[in-house]
């Protein structure tokens, strides 16, 4: 179904508004005016920052901060719909009195310690600088500057499952802050422990930021091509490892199967590509970045699958129906050979392939967002402030978009290797087995009255014409 822009689009999820109890499960509304779910609502325009973690999004607004918990796909889609909305000039201004720290990254976390006297619990969003952390909410605001005496990732369970978690600590100061990528941990704990260099406040240039008197960085996306050599050659050789059987008719030959998986071949590996000739065709590296975004190319990944799965169903089905049709079988033999592709635990290996393949997702979710970090911190700064930052963060992404490729192109091999085994071990003995039946037989009591209808026909004809003789 196709919606229009300004419609409403409708979610659930789990919803946590800070200071209060998780509300699970519940309608959340996200219009151009706002989100409304239970009788409250958050104008879009209030939002200052959207960050995407795994399995959820932050929301910061000037007088609420929430995080949604649920499906990557929904997920991302509310986070897309806010962001259009969202009040950019608050963000800018927030930012740049940091931009002369460099900002290291940027983060919507969960947030428990504290800082002298000061008690802190709850969402925040953290602006880690060379300099020190900065912690935003609605009107609360803290500050913690480096060196500290320890700066760590620490393992914690959380809701069965175990987290990385940021641990921070020095003089009076003590904080656990959770929700960021183990990326983003490795940079923070290596500006953390050091004595900074003092920021350059000189305020002769900066009465203009970078991004609005540079070019914008060209696209430089990564030029992979693994993933489709990989496929071509788990094609040929799933082709080798169907068992041909000529019983179940001439056609299905070497070329009926190199033409059946090359197209399922094409069907799985077509979300990266697609992905990645508009990243080659982006005119400037934010454009690339949201071409190749991660997160919706896993979504593309996952419908891609499905589209394998229900295109494999659809070319067995059909030569069942075939053989059925030719041999008059009953219905009950089809139900039987159609069962023998086991549409379930065919659905259920797709899914665990994606399940493999996450790992290789987040991290360049992780990546992504270090990178849109720094160039949004890029933006800000003073004209003639460094790029080392930016320029290992473009590089940190590209490895990873390549990782992403060669793990895909894996995952697709796996899949292919998996339909010919399916092939060869069930569904060609079932066409083999429709093959050996013999087509319905008439009963004799229906031969017998077949056979009385003729006579009857036969005598009333020579009896009419043996009236026109006489």
């Amino acid at each position: 179904m196709i919606r229009s822009a300004g419609e409403p689009r409708g979610f659930r999820f789990d919803v946590l508004i800070a200071g209060e109890p998780v509300r699970r499960r519940i309608p959340v509304i996200c219009s151009p005016l706002g989100i409304q779910f239970e009788g409250e609502q958050v104008d879009l325009e209030s939002v200052f920052w959207v960050s995407r973690r795994a399995g959820l999004v932050l929301l910061f607004a000037r007088n609420r901060t929430l995080a949604f918990f649920g499906e990557s796909g929904d997920l991302e889609e509310l986070a897309r719909l806010v962001e259009r909305g969202s009040d950019n000039d608050a963000r800018r201004s927030m930012l740049r009195p940091l931009a002369a720290e460099v900002v290291v990254c940027t983060a919507g976390t969960a947030v428990a310690g504290h800082v002298g006297q000061e008690r802190i619990s709850g969402l925040y969003l953290a602006v880690f600088t060379r300099q020190g952390l900065h912690l935003f909410a609605e009107e609360r605001r803290h500050t913690l500057r480096w060196p500290l005496e320890r700066a760590a990732e620490v393992v914690a369970e959380a809701e069965g499952a175990s987290r990385p978690v940021l641990e921070l600590a020095g003089g009076d100061a003590a904080l656990k802050i959770r929700y960021l990528f183990p990326e983003e941990i490795g940079a923070v704990v290596q500006v953390a422990r050091r004595t900074p260099a003092p920021p350059d406040r000189d305020g002769a240039l900066e009465m203009f930021d970078k991004g609005e008197v540079t070019r914008p960085l060209p696209a430089r996306p990564p030029q992979f091509s693994e993933a489709t050599n990989t496929l071509q050659r788990a094609c040929e050789a799933a082709v080798a490892r169907v068992k041909i059987d000529p019983s179940i008719g001439e056609r299905f030959d070497r070329r009926y199967f190199e033409r059946h998986l090359q197209t399922l071949g094409e069907i799985a590996l077509g979300p990266l590509m697609l992905r990645r000739s508009a990243a080659l065709e982006a005119g400037s590296l934010m454009s690339a970045i949201e071409a190749m975004d991660a997160e919706q190319v896993r979504q593309d990944a996952i419908a891609a699958l499905d589209s394998v799965t229900v295109e494999l169903l659809r070319v067995y089905g059909s030569e069942v129906r075939t053989l059925v049709k030719a041999k008059r079988l009953d219905r009950e033999h089809a139900e039987k050979a159609l069962a023998a592709a086991d549409e379930p635990s065919l659905r259920e290996s797709m899914a665990q392939h994606i399940e493999a393949l996450n790992p290789a997702f987040n991290g360049v979710v992780a990546r992504q967002q270090l990178l849109l970090q720094q160039l949004h911190a890029r933006d800000l700064a003073p004209p003639e402030a460094e790029e080392a930052g930016v320029e290992q963060a473009i590089a940190s992404w590209r490895n990873q978009v390549a990782r992403l490729d060669v793990a895909y192109g894996a995952a697709g091999a796996e899949v292919l290797l998996e339909l010919a085994a399916l092939w060869s071990d069930r569904l060609i003995p079932s066409l083999r087995g429709l093959t050996a039946l013999r087509g319905r037989r008439l009963s004799e009591r229906a031969r017998l009255w077949i056979l009385a209808i003729v006579t009857f026909l036969a005598v009333a004809a020579l009896a009419w014409l043996a009236r026109d003789m006489f």
